[in-house]
């Protein structure tokens, strides 16, 4: 029961402030007119459709789909979609650069380069989603390789590590140039 009267006051108190003063007789000389200045407020919006990512890399269907085979020979079993992406992109700064091909065959077919090539399993390599998406990402312009040429996978010293400037490690896969 105290409850509901304290409610009953401040409802009052409330209503009280709320209410304005009795207006006292004016006349039109008097008169101001009142208006309530407010700024506009802007509401960001977010469009309703949004349309997909359009590639700005063109390459034939062959190309893709070398590309898609070298990921997933090379790293098709990862469930990183950056990683693929990372190995397409190295094949693609080789080409950029000129001194591995002047193609994307050219590089990946250039003598001992792709272990997957070496050994066959770049020919039984059958792409999976993630390769599909890592393409997709690489097509639109994704490139956070930092123009790397070389990669591998290991955890001790290599021939890359020895020889080769590090550039960064992406999940197990090290990245160099």
């Amino acid at each position: 029961m105290k409850k509901a009267g304290i409610f009953i006051l401040i409802c009052l108190l409330l209503s009280a402030c709320a209410s304005p003063a009795p207006a006292e007789p004016t006349t039109a000389a008097e008169t101001v007119p009142t208006t309530i200045l407010t700024e506009p407020t802007t509401v960001p919006t977010v469009p309703e459709t949004t349309e997909p990512p359009q590639p700005i890399l063109e390459l034939t269907d062959e190309e893709q789909f070398m590309l898609l085979k070298i990921g997933m020979a090379e790293r098709g079993n990862t469930e990183c979609t950056e990683c693929i992406a990372l190995v397409m992109r190295t094949v693609l700064n080789r080409v950029e650069d000129g001194r591995f091909g002047k193609s994307i065959r050219s590089v990946l077919f250039a003598q001992d380069q792709y272990t997957p090539v070496s050994d066959g399993s770049y020919y039984n390599a059958e792409p999976n989603g993630r390769c599909y998406e890592a393409l997709e990402m690489v097509l639109c312009g994704w490139d956070e390789s930092q123009g790397a040429l070389y990669y591998e996978w290991c955890t001790g010293e290599s021939w890359h590590s020895k020889n080769l400037n590090l550039l960064f490690q992406h999940c197990d896969v090290r990245f160099y140039n």
